[in-house]
């Protein structure tokens, strides 16, 4: 789990459309951005998944798996330094409950968008 470690959830607002847009702050001191890389930090794509996942998990009270990507694109890069704020909205299908698209951006700028499949996890 990377809340509380690698970025906080600042605040969270459900929309008219049933969607959960999410406020986050990155932790730029994160042990992940001296490895990716120290002297450019970038967000590594794998940890923005997570950050979804993880945000989905909060918006339907369940814990999940992604069983599986349909689609991902990363389409501007996610940085401490140039991005250290970041909205995540999280929309669910209205005729399967296991199917999600979300979005990370901030202002006018898209940083990722992806759509997927969940199962609730078994612990």
């Amino acid at each position: 789990m990377l809340v509380k470690d690698f970025y906080t959830i600042d605040g969270k607002e459900a929309q008219a459309d049933g969607a959960a847009v999410y406020s986050v702050s990155l932790n730029a001191a994160h042990d992940v951005y001296k490895g990716h890389f120290p002297e450019r930090p970038i967000t590594p794509g794998v940890c923005n998944i997570q950050m979804i996942k993880e945000l989905a998990e909060d918006s339907c009270g369940r814990q999940l798996t992604l069983t599986a990507i349909d689609r991902c694109r990363l389409t501007s890069m996610v940085t401490p330094d140039g991005s250290p704020k970041l909205n995540v909205k999280i929309q669910w299908d209205a005729a399967d409950s296991n199917k999600l698209a979300a979005t990370i951006y901030y202002g006018d700028t898209t940083y990722m968008t992806l759509s997927g499949t969940v199962a609730e996890r078994v612990v």
